[in-house]
């Protein structure tokens, strides 16, 4: 499919403001936008230059609800990968034809449309689809400065707090790192080829043994394993070790799939 872009990989945590703080102390990390909702708020983080970076966000738990549970039989780590879609519904529907699970499918609220294919025994990661009359400034611009038009950005239903997040401002940053490649164990590489190439428009290259994808705003590198999940995300820069979220790394080398 045609105009699909990555948007970002999410790690759950318990505490996105002090995980955000070392962020930007160790990678220079700068706030793009976060809200809360019911259940659990987010911030969304850009690593890197206007050249050369990628975006994460982090989940944190307000309220008994999915995350919490993530968290209490998971601990903190990824929890999904984001692509924004030019056709929600079709890309849904087409997700079902190849035989996966599409849940929590939300049609009517403009600034954020979104469904969730639920994690399977090949992937082990909950991918979110998006579709949004809103979008982002350009990178060099949010770089640039500290005013977000809160008003003209995507906006999930029922969030409130648009400013929540503003204190990190006040954490000096350090020394920009570049974040990369999204790090992806698969049980089945053809099947990879078919959601990740097919249904969701990768540019597709690789071998037996991993599959190397791209879209616009990013880039995830699939590794044949038996251990489906997220395993970390590529880093230039930052401490010699990378950081560690649970069972992932963002460094110059995912941990093991």
């Amino acid at each position: 499919m045609t105009g699909v872009a990555l948007d970002h990989t999410s790690f759950a945590v318990h505490d996105a403001m002090s995980w955000a703080r070392r962020l930007r102390r160790e990678l220079g990390a700068t706030p793009i936008f976060g809200e809360r909702l019911a259940q659990f708020g987010y911030l969304l983080l850009h690593v890197g230059t206007a050249d050369d970076g990628a975006r994460l966000e982090l989940l944190e738990p307000r309220d008994e609800g999915f995350l919490t549970r993530f968290l209490g039989s998971r601990g903190e780590g990824p929890h999904h990968i984001t692509f924004v879609v030019p056709d929600l519904r079709t890309t849904a529907a087409r997700a079902r034809e190849l035989g996966l699970t599409v849940v929590g499918e939300d049609y009517d609220h403009p600034p954020w449309r979104e469904a969730f294919i639920a994690p399977d025994a090949k992937h082990g990661v909950v991918i979110q689809l998006a579709e949004s009359d809103r979008s982002y400034p350009p990178v060099d611009q949010l770089l640039s400065t500290r005013a977000r038009d809160v008003e003209n950005l995507p906006s999930s239903r029922g969030a409130t707090e648009p400013l929540w997040w503003t204190p990190l401002w006040e954490t000096a940053p350090g020394p920009v790192a570049r974040l990369g490649t999204t790090h992806l164990g698969s049980t089945d590489l053809e099947f990879s080829r078919l959601v990740f190439g097919e249904l969701l428009g990768a540019r597709v290259t690789g071998d037996d043994s991993a599959l190397d994808l791209s879209w616009p705003g990013g880039s995830v590198r699939v590794h044949a394993s038996d251990r489906p999940g997220v395993t970390g995300m590529s880093l230039r820069g930052g401490p010699a070790d990378g950081i560690v979220i649970g069972r992932a790394r963002l460094g110059t080398e995912a941990l093991n799939p």
